[in-house]
Order: structure tokens, then C-alpha cells, then sequence
């Protein structure tokens, strides 16, 4: 299925790969069940997909109808991304081609319940912090114009745009108007971002796995629920550097003959997971005092053997917090100091 905002190209396979049936319906849940209909319901049925803003609609949809739905990522369709002829019909028919012939990628996850809900919660909270970024940044482009202080913080900001609506009389036209919209607009961001965060403390209460996230030093409320939300189904990863290369935080390798290279680390999979343990990989090197932090700290520490190793130190420690959490996530068990490595007595 090549799914579209308004319409949907399909393509039906047999089992020796000869094509049975292709048209177009439309996106809608009335077009999908009477696809179903057509093709003569869903129990022996494998539907294929990419992902986009409608993988959970048509997912939903289908798998509802008992049919097995796998959705990919459209990169990882090499016979697509690599075909010089791209249409509609060839993707369905590709796609379909893929599961009829077992060779296709590892398809992505598509949450439910729960974990869904904390995804599309983060994500819109990521959404507020752009736009209030965007605000921020247009009303001290106005301040700078006008020639007055424009400062990073947040109160200082606020302060400068309380003296340049005082004082916009001045070289730039309707200052007063651009500083009082970029005000209401940061308020009105604030607002729902106070408003976002509250529903994430009070979901984190109540999941039972988020409290035991937090025993990790530098692992607040919000990157446990960000690592609960991205893993999802932990059985899904079967070991723990399997989750970390999900999380894009391995190194690339470059192998032909004895030339063996490592590089950095790959950056593919969930951004905003890798985002927020980079963050607290660097709270958990510069900040974190607890003696319980002390064993974690000192892998850091003994990356950090100059200042250009700074980036290396603190990727690393992020990957020895996800390392944890999937331990955490799989045996039930909190953060436990004595089981790492480098607290186990010598032998």
C-alpha cells in the first residue's frame, strides 16, 4: 500500500509472486474496510506500508480487520529509493513484492495505548519549545534592530521587552506591536508548555516502570518517560547494544579486507531519545554529586583524558545510561551501583 493523505494505491500479490489485484481507494475508514471487503476480508492477509503522519490511522485500521499490517521505513526500501521510475503504482507493487519475498526490512514498531499517548505528549512538548525558540529569537531580532540589549536569558529577555515597548518610539516602525505580539506569544507557549508538563508528572506517577528509570543518577522525569515512550516493548531488542544502536548512539564501522574503521557514532533511529541521554550524560558528568553517580562518573572520567575527548566522554556515559535502562526495562530491577563493572572487586 502506497498510503497518501486523500487516497491509497494498493497492489495484492499471491504466494508466487504473480500480481491478483491493484486500484485506488480512498484514505478514509470507509475506503479501507470496503478495500477489505473487495479482497475478501483479512485473516490471510499481509499488508505493507510506509511510515508517515498516517501509519497510525491506517495501522489502526487494519489491524482492527484482523489483518497483519507491517509499516517501514521508506529509506530502507532500497528497490524503491533505487528504482528511476517512481510512481504510485510501483511502490504498492514493490512493497507488495517485499512481503511476498521475505526480503524486507525490520518494520517499525507502531505503539499502542499507553506508550503512544507519552509519544505524541513528548513530541507536541518538543513542538512548544521550537516555537517558543522561534519567538524568542524573532523579538530579540526586533530589540537588536532597534538597537537596544537583546540578552539569551529568559528574564533578561523579558525585562529588555518590557523597556523597548516603553521606549518604541524610535527608528523602527511598529516596535511596540512586534514586541507585544512576540510577548503574548511567549505566554501563550509558556502556558501550554506548563500545561504539558504537568500531564507528564502525573502520567510518570503512575507508571510503575518510569519510578524504577529514576533510581539511575541524572535521569529525571522527563528522559525516563522519553526512554520508556521510544523503547516501547523492551522484547522487541535483543540485547542491549541492539538498543543503543536503535538509539544511534554505536559507532559506524567501515570494514574491506584487513582495513578495519571506526568512526562516530551513526545518529539513525530515535533522535529525540539520543537528545535527551546526551543531556543527561553531561548533567551526570558535570553535576551529579550523589555517591551512587560516583561509579558511572568514573567512566566518564577516564574517557576524559583531554579536552577534545569531552564529546567522546559524555556520548559514552549516554550509552552506559541506556545500557542500564534496558536492564532495567527487562529483568524488573532498579539502578544498582555494585553490579557495574567498574565496582566489582579485582581478581
Amino acid at each position: 500500500m502506497d498510503v497518501h493523505a486523500t487516497s491509497t494505491v494498493w497492489c495484492l500479490l499471491d504466494g508466487t509472486g504473480a500480481v491478483v489485484a491493484r486500484g485506488r481507494v480512498a484514505t478514509t475508514t470507509a475506503g479501507l474496510a470496503a478495500l477489505l471487503r473487495e479482497l475478501g476480508g483479512g485473516a490471510d492477509l499481509v499488508a505493507g506500508h510506509e511510515v508517515g503522519t498516517m501509519a497510525y490511522f491506517v495501522h489502526d485500521t487494519l489491524t482492527a480487520a484482523g489483518v497483519r499490517c507491517l509499516a517501514f521505513n521508506a529509506q530502507h526500501l532500497r528497490m524503491i529509493a533505487a528504482s528511476r521510475k517512481k510512481t504510485d503504482r510501483r511502490d504498492a507493487y514493490w512493497i507488495a513484492k517485499a512481503l511476498q519475498s521475505g526480503m524486507y526490512p525490520p518494520p517499525v514498531y507502531i505503539p499502542t495505548g499507553e506508550v503512544r499517548e507519552l509519544r505524541v505528549l513528548l513530541h507536541r512538548r518538543r513542538q512548544l519549545q521550537v516555537e517558543y525558540g522561534r519567538w524568542r529569537a524573532r523579538a530579540r531580532a526586533a530589540l537588536r534592530a532597534a538597537g537596544s540589549p537583546a540578552p539569551r536569558q529568559a528574564v533578561g529577555l523579558r525585562a529588555a521587552l518590557a523597556q523597548g515597548m516603553a521606549a518604541a518610539a524610535g527608528s523602527v516602525p511598529l516596535l511596540g506591536e512586534t514586541l507585544a505580539l512576540c510577548q503574548r506569544q511567549m505566554a501563550g507557549l509558556q502556558l501550554e508548555l506548563q500545561r504539558v508538563d504537568q500531564t507528564l508528572r502525573a502520567r510518570a506517577t503512575e507508571i510503575e516502570v518510569v519510578q524504577r528509570l529514576r533510581t539511575v543518577p541524572a535521569i529525571g522525569v522527563l528522559v525516563a518517560l522519553t526512554i520508556y515512550a521510544a523503547v516501547g516493548d523492551v522484547r522487541r531488542f535483543p540485547t542491549a547494544k541492539a538498543l543503543a544502536a536503535y538509539a544511534g548512539l554505536v559507532a559506524t564501522v567501515r570494514q574491506s579486507g584487513e582495513t578495519l574503521v571506526y568512526g562516530a557514532i551513526t545518529k539513525q533511529g530515535a533522535p529525540a531519545l539520543r537528545r535527551v541521554l546526551v543531556q543527561a550524560a553531561h548533567v551526570l558528568l558535570t553535576r551529579c554529586a550523589r555517591p551512587s553517580a560516583q561509579p558511572l562518573r568514573a567512566i566518564g572520567l577516564r574517557i576524559l583524558t583531554g579536552r577534545g575527548r569531552r564529546k567522546i566522554a559524555v556520548v559514552a556515559l549516554a550509552r552506559h545510561l541506556l545500557r542500564i535502562a534496558y536492564y532495567i526495562l527487562r529483568d524488573g530491577t532498579t539502578y544498582d551501583p555494585t553490579r557495574l563493572a567498574s565496582m566489582r572487586p579485582a581478581a
